[in-house]
């Protein structure tokens, strides 16, 4: 058996170390030494999950739950746990209970804990439903805390609140699974990619070996994880290469959906690979109808359009995703079409090794026009630029470029696709808050709170949030000019004055009850940071409302 103490240590080691090749040799070594029965849980815990992404079982426990727990074992105050805590909550637990008091009248290093003894609490905590599950569910977590040294305490914690940052990314550990039993490493994402669990493929990998990977195929009920596109300004950029033919996709500003058809069974499921078929009957059905084959695993888009097919913004979607409740009423409110792109399986046969242009046409063997994507093949960039500029008319993200000759790699994205999105004009934003970053990122404050200027209060109101577009040196930078114009903590937040402008890239703006100012920005990125500018400088509400109507030009409401 092994210590839970053991994966904590490595843990330590993997955040103290840079460099992919030092914390893939650290992985690959600790699940070396680690016992069979135990590989699926090291492995899930090293990459910071309790149950595999496909597994629908959740901890529910809320980070009042964890400090509920916590109080069960020591006795602290609100503000020693404030002047502990720098953003990561495991480490000032970890602080709290390294106190010279809590080891004379605990005893906590003397732990007792195993990689199974700790996955056996999370299953606990999971299944405790029902009235006084809450309680149930802290009085388990505490037992375990309890049992832990520090080191170990600061890891549980890390894992219930899904907030790990050791600079540990699944990839990374996808590579030191591949390095430690000696299986090439594009097999071992590959096979990641289709069971949707690193523990298992860690599991299979050490006990099987790589001829039980190569032989894993797509399997109905069983989500994949999608591929991906590789964003690009623009066309100029796909069509410049001239190596490759494209073919031409309309980009839907809607959420993905994976389809799973046997006979009259059908199962959707999202992006992340969450089952949501019980919220969307209607996808249900269309599929149903439409596709001709008994068995298939499709690739797609769910969009939300109004009654002259007009789609409604990406918010509109997001209403019949995940909801089990309601489900009829918020059906007659908000209508969805269907449409596919990709085909993944077609009874038994697999079309991951199959080139598009093949996947294509089988595509339009199995399912009807009516939720058959669109598609253009060209290699004029006047052609392609009046089909992207269509795709805005009639109220799309943008489009899609495709390889004709690449094959469906699951949730890689490389050079094969492309996405080419219509942006809005950049916005001069003030930095009014910041967070401390997670992984990689924990050493600087680089998650922003991005807000316009309210001319009418000379006040400042909040749209959104990122983390997104700068480089490391600028994160240093940019922590050291906030900790310099900080004005004290909100919580988590270091809330600073507004003086710092950023030029900041958006796909949309969005209503949002969130934010004061009503508005929120998707897929937000910072471009510039503009010294050159004052908060004087910054967009206005009023301007910002104004960008948020013209949207609507083409798109439903």
């Amino acid at each position: 058996m092994t210590d839970f103490a053991e994966l904590a240590r490595t843990l330590d080691e993997i955040s103290s170390v840079s460099g992919r090749n030092a914390k893939t040799d650290l992985v690959a070594s600790f699940l070396k030494k680690v016992q069979q029965d135990e590989l699926t849980a090291a492995a899930l815990f090293l990459g910071g999950r309790v149950f595999s992404e496909r597994d629908p079982r959740v901890l529910n426990v809320s980070w009042r739950g964890v400090k509920q727990a916590l109080r069960q074992v020591i006795d602290f105050t609100e503000k020693e746990f404030r002047e502990l805590y720098d953003g990561d909550a495991g480490e000032a637990i970890a602080a709290l209970l390294s106190t010279d008091g809590v080891i004379r009248q605990s005893g906590l290093f003397s732990s007792s804990l195993t990689i199974l003894s700790v996955q056996q609490g999370f299953h606990e905590i999971a299944e405790a439903e029902g009235s006084g599950s809450k309680k149930r569910k802290e009085a388990i977590l505490s037992q375990m805390l309890r049992e832990a040294s520090p080191r170990e305490a600061r890891y549980i914690v890390a894992l219930v609140l899904s907030d790990m940052r050791v600079g540990l990314s699944e990839g990374l550990l996808a590579d030191g699974i591949a390095r430690a039993f000696g299986i090439d490493t594009d097999l071992v994402r590959r096979a990641w990619s289709l069971s949707g669990d690193l523990g298992k493929v860690a599991h299979i990998a050490a006990a099987e070996g790589e001829a039980a990977l190569v032989g894993m195929k797509p399997t109905v009920f069983k989500p994949v994880r999608p591929m991906l596109a590789t964003p690009v300004d623009s066309l100029a950029e796909i069509l410049e290469n001239k190596e490759s033919d494209f073919s031409f996709e309309l980009k839907f500003d809607g959420a993905r959906a994976q389809i799973h058809k046997d006979g009259d069974q059908v199962r959707v499921y999202s992006r992340r690979m969450q089952d949501v078929t019980e919220g969307l009957p209607d996808i249900v059905a269309i599929a149903r109808k439409e596709i001709s084959v008994d068995k298939a695993i499709l690739d797609g888009e769910v969009v939300a359009v109004d009654s002259k097919d007009r789609p409604y913004p990406f918010q509109t979607v997001m209403r019949r995703f995940g909801r089990t409740r309601d489900v009829e009423q918020v059906k007659e409110e908000v209508s969805l079409k269907l449409l596919v792109f990709d085909v993944i399986l077609v009874d038994e046969e697999s079309m991951l090794d199959v080139p598009y242009l093949h996947r294509r046409k089988r595509l339009e063997e199995v399912v009807s026009s009516d939720v058959l994507a669109e598609t253009l093949m060209t290699s004029e960039p006047s052609v392609a630029e009046e089909f992207f500029r269509r795709s805005k008319e009639l109220g799309h993200e943008g489009v899609m470029a495709k390889r004709t000759d690449s094959l469906y790699v699951p949730g890689v994205r490389g050079k094969n696709w492309f996405k080419v999105k219509h942006t809005l004009d950049t916005l001069d934003l003030v930095i009014i808050g910041a967070e401390w970053g997670h992984g990689r990122r924990s050493k600087w404050l680089s998650d922003y709170h991005l807000a316009v200027r309210n001319a009418e209060t000379g006040g400042f109101a909040m749209i959104g949030k990122t983390f997104k577009g700068l480089t490391d040196e600028e994160f240093k930078d940019m922590t050291s000019r906030l900790q310099a114009i900080s004005m004290g903590k909100k919580g988590h937040v270091e809330v600073v004055k507004p003086e710092i402008v950023v030029e900041v890239l958006a796909s949309e703006i969005q209503k949002s009850p969130t934010y004061e100012s009503g508005m929120a920005l998707r897929f937000a990125r910072i471009v510039n940071i503009r010294l050159d500018k004052g908060p004087e400088d910054a967009m206005t509400l009023h301007e910002l409302e104004r960008i948020y109507e013209e949207q609507f030009r083409y798109k439903a409401r």
